[in-house]
């Protein structure tokens, strides 16, 4: 649960990141689609947030810690390397 609250956090601070980058707004979009659980509206938080499991897998084969987050300027890079190979 702890991971969860932290996750959501996470994204909230993402999206405040993100504001100021309308270039970047629909990649954004397109990839917290691509990240999400299925079905992520019918449980709780109802937020687009990918399953616990696959988040922590990431973040291990990232950063070598699975409860690591990207930084702000990290997001930004990887919203632009996804931009610039569309």
């Amino acid at each position: 649960m702890k991971t969860k609250v932290k996750l959501v956090l996470w994204l909230f601070s993402a999206g405040i990141t993100i504001i100021p980058r309308a270039d970047l707004w629909g990649v954004g979009v397109v990839q917290a689609k691509r990240f999400a659980r299925s079905r992520w509206w019918s449980r709780a938080p109802f937020l687009p947030l990918p399953g616990n499991s696959y988040w922590k897998f990431r973040m291990e084969s990232i950063y070598g810690d699975p409860n690591a987050l990207p930084s702000r300027s990290e997001l930004i890079e990887y919203l632009e390397w996804c931009l610039e190979i569309r």
